[in-house]
């Protein structure tokens, strides 16, 4: 995908926008994985009780359609395939299929906390972090209702798109990611000194606004999510302060990620300032994701997952570490230049072509990091 945003598309690979598609349901894939993985492993030991039955069987499903949206786009998107005599909305099928694993995922959790007489911290940011994926996942469920009923307006359609898209990074990845983080910390010594994670859902909740257009936001609108996302920011901060004093106990892939965060908080900042949210919901929304969704996200998963599961005394595993760091730093630098490129001496093809051979290090670091996770590693 990288390589044709910046050359062009190969003759018969399809075309760019329904690809953009597919890389964006794969992302999604991943990152839901990731923490899936990372709670049914630590929450046996906060209930005393084995998981549910059906867990495996859901983390298959969930498995299986995450891989085949990749499949189920890249040819028409959103559009229609000819399979046979019928036509089939693949793309949109294969997401619906996947999101229904994770109402499954919801439900299983559910049943494994019900009856917890003490909720520790990691388990309350992973309940706020379930309880806004099912409201960003509301927000999914609304496009085919929307179709179904016939409603065009654009505001409406853009509110819900939003509400599925922001919530589900900013707010179910944030949080769920936070809880991971602190059930490795509390492994070494327990952390009472986090802010609540309510606080932060409750702030969370009305920035997905800000992801709209900015043509289709009312200020009033736009005032009170931006406020509301300047005390999550803040909130935010806590939480990074407490983990840098923690710093030394956190995996390299980790302290990575978090430097993103700061780039959250910045933008929650600048947010603020007349114009800066209307230019920067342009210029810089694709550096912004990356930020959110590679330096942050997927470092901090892919660092926690390693730490988990992996041999850490697995030389390619420092070595993908590192490959990784470059790879993400070098695209999250283009990215950003990106946004500033009509006032810099370089050609915008030059800054996607160089995003496009940082994505070839970032995957060879991922691939590099499989060695270290049983059953490729024969010394795990």
């Amino acid at each position: 995908m990288r390589f044709g945003l910046a050359y062009g598309m190969p003759a018969g690979w399809g075309e760019f926008h329904n690809v953009i598609h597919a890389h964006s349901h794969t992302m999604f894939g991943w990152t839901i994985l990731a923490l899936m993985t990372l709670i049914w492993r630590r929450l046996p030991a906060y209930t005393g009780q084995p998981l549910p039955r059906g867990v495996r069987w859901q983390m298959a499903a969930t498995l299986l359609f995450s891989l085949s949206q990749l499949a189920a786009f890249w040819p028409n998107g959103y559009g229609v395939t000819q399979i046979g005599s019928a036509q089939l909305p693949l793309g949109a099928m294969s997401a619906g299929f996947a999101g229904l694993t994770w109402f499954w995922f919801m439900a299983l959790y559910w049943r494994a906390t019900r009856n917890m007489a003490r909720t520790p911290q990691p388990v309350h940011l992973w309940n706020w972090a379930i309880i806004l994926l099912f409201i960003a996942s509301m927000g999914a469920m609304a496009e085919p209702g929307l179709m179904a009923a016939k409603i065009e307006i654009d505001f409406v359609k853009q509110l819900f798109l939003h509400l599925f898209l922001d919530l589900f990074t900013t707010g179910w990845l944030l949080l769920a990611v936070f809880g991971a983080i602190v059930a490795w910390l509390e492994d070494k010594k327990s952390m009472n000194d986090l802010p609540a994670a309510k606080l932060l859902a409750v702030f969370l909740l009305p920035t997905f606004l800000l992801g709209m257009p900015p043509d289709y936001l009312p200020a009033w609108l736009f005032w009170i999510a931006s406020f509301s996302n300047l005390a999550a920011a803040g909130v935010i901060a806590i939480y990074l302060y407490r983990f840098f004093r923690r710093r030394d106990d956190l995996p390299l892939l980790v302290k990575f990620g978090l430097l993103g965060l700061l780039v959250q908080i910045g933008s929650a900042l600048l947010m603020i300032v007349p114009g800066v949210w209307a230019w920067g919901a342009g210029a810089l929304r694709i550096f912004y994701l990356h930020d959110m969704l590679l330096l942050w996200t997927s470092s901090a998963l892919l660092g926690l997952l390693a730490a988990e599961f992996g041999h850490r005394k697995c030389a390619w595993l420092n070595w993908a570490q590192w490959l990784w760091i470059v790879g993400v730093s070098v695209m999250w630098l283009a990215l950003l230049l990106g946004g500033f490129v009509r006032w810099l001496p370089l050609s915008g093809r030059s800054l996607l072509a160089t995003a496009a051979w940082a994505s070839v290090l970032i995957v060879l670091g991922a691939l590099m990091a499989m060695k270290a996770f049983p059953p490729f590693s024969r010394t795990a």
